[in-house]
């Protein structure tokens, strides 16, 4: 009897095409799952909360000196357990989370509140941090209010403000060859050689004069490493920079025309590649190691339309609350995650990359919760609210008890042969847990779906299930809700041919 069989899914999610002539191995939606890396579809990893922290009043998750780190206003303290601790050097235990309190800056006749953290990393053993505030000035109705980043470095300096008049104080940061890198209008400015302090001292501390290699009436947006070089970003370019500890050694390595980043956090390296947001979908600068030549690459074209609808409703919420997208490489799940902010939940675009198993697809999660920070330690993964800790773990199957909506929707096939009538009688699963499986049967009305099954576990050794759908071509629904594992890797569909539709 014929059939037709799914079993590589490592096309991922992909809209380049319409559903009706998509290759099987191409997803129409891929939502709260992956593909692993035997290319079968998996549930996501689900958050267990860490109900022992409260995190009100602080801000950022980063990793510093082997630990979690939150930062807050100067005088404000959190409550964070002493008791918890993560393996540290010698034998012994640190505490799994500190604390790093900022000076709030002082502005005249103005009221100023700590909003956030756009990045934060280890220079010369102390942190650097890039704040953000809101700054009101209320003298006078109406109230005028601006949104600012201040640079803090936590040395043994009183204050933790860089005060240098040279300091741009920009959203968007590097750290690259011994210094501090900062987008600074047409330029990019940078410190002193382990000086983070020191943005002035002649001969050491200056800029890089990127305006005059770019065609363009636009500011730099971002900047970032890539390898051992720093990219500056403009919104419809890119330029590649060789940068030294001797500031006469720099020098512009490569202009890159029509990609650009407009979010600086989304920027997470992996492999040989720089991933990020652009408002056009997800980009990527990339090396061919053959030649050495570096190229922009468009890894999120699978994906555009949707990445860009988000975008839009990202850019709805309002300035004072909108966490902009944000992206962290995962190590321990071998993918990219950006995460957008929904206003009380939030999205996540995750990208899963192996060179060696040739998997590069997207996925969509939808989380219960609004995320403010991610980061990775000791092979855990760790996410924060405004107020809790969570722990991402593929041992766990709910979202902290909230169930997790595995949806899994294939592409029409009609066995390559396209209007001819065929009768479906049964089908076979491959799967680890349950699924209701429904058929789309007509592509041009998507509502169109027959009632579903509920189907548990592997059905080859038993009896087929049984099938009545006559249709030129079917696309398989898959949905999934239940506290426990799930995993998609093979289903066969057999039918009879009826003949052309006349």
């Amino acid at each position: 009897m014929p059939s037709i069989t799914y079993n590589d899914f490592s096309g991922g999610l992909d809209r380049r095409l319409p559903i009706n002539v998509q290759e099987a191995s191409r997803l129409w939606i891929l939502r709260n799952a992956y593909i692993t890396l035997g290319k079968r579809i998996k549930k996501r990893p689900c958050l267990k909360l860490q109900a022992d922290f409260n995190l009100a009043n602080s801000y950022g998750l980063e990793t510093v000196n082997g630990q979690l780190a939150v930062f807050t206003s100067r005088g404000t303290t959190i409550d964070i357990p002493s008791g918890i601790s993560v393996p540290g050097g010698g034998g012994g235990s640190l505490p799994l989370m500190t604390q790093y309190q900022l000076d709030s800056p002082v502005v005249v006749d103005a009221s100023v509140e700590f909003l956030g953290v756009n990045w934060a990393d280890i220079f010369q053993g102390y942190p650097y941090v890039v704040a953000r505030y809101k700054v009101t000035y209320s003298s006078a109705p109406p109230a005028i209010v601006y949104y600012r980043t201040k640079h803090h470095y936590l040395d043994t300096n009183p204050n933790t403000l860089i005060t240098d008049a040279n300091c741009p104080h920009s959203a968007s940061v590097t750290k690259a060859a011994g210094r501090v890198f900062a987008i600074n209008g047409e330029t990019v400015r940078y410190c002193a050689v382990g000086a983070a302090r020191d943005w002035t001292t002649a001969s050491d501390a200056g800029f890089l004069p990127t305006g005059l290699q770019q065609d363009t009436k636009e500011p730099c947006t971002a900047v970032g490493t890539f390898q051992d070089s720093l990219v500056a970003f403009y919104p419809e370019g890119a330029q590649i920079w060789n940068v030294a500890t001797d500031p006469s050694a720099n020098s512009i390595k490569k202009r890159i025309a029509g990609v650009g980043c407009s979010f600086p956090q989304s920027q997470a390296a992996w492999a040989s590649d720089l991933g990020f947001l652009s408002h056009y979908g997800f980009r990527s600068m990339t090396v061919t190691q053959s030649t050495d030549r570096i190229d922009d690459i468009d890894i999120g074209v699978p994906i555009d339309p949707l990445v860009v609808a988000d975008i839009k409703t990202s850019n709805t919420i309002a300035p004072s609350t909108r966490i902009d997208p944000f992206g962290v490489w995962i190590p321990q799940l071998g993918q990219y995650w950006c995460i957008f902010d929904n206003g009380t939940t939030s999205k996540v675009w995750a990208y899963s990359y192996s060179r060696t198993s040739k998997v590069a697809c997207w996925s969509d999660y939808t989380l219960p919760v609004r995320v403010t920070g991610l980061t990775t330690l000791g092979g855990t993964v760790y996410l924060r609210t405004a107020t809790q800790l969570y722990t991402v773990d593929a041992d766990t199957y709910t979202d902290n008890g909230t169930s997790v909506p595995v949806e899994v929707q294939m592409a029409f096939q009609d066995a390559k042969s396209p209007g001819i009538l065929k009768q479906f009688t049964g089908a076979d699963y491959v799967m680890e847990g349950s699924a209701t499986i429904a058929f789309k049967y007509d592509p041009r009305d998507q509502g169109k779906e027959t009632i579903p099954q509920l189907v548990t576990g592997d059905t080859r050794p038993g009896d087929v299930v049984p099938l009545e759908i006559c249709a030129t071509a079917l696309a398989p629904v898959f949905r999934h809700e239940a506290d426990e594992a799930f995993e998609m890797s093979q289903a066969t569909f057999y039918y009879y041919v009826l003949g052309a539709i006349g």
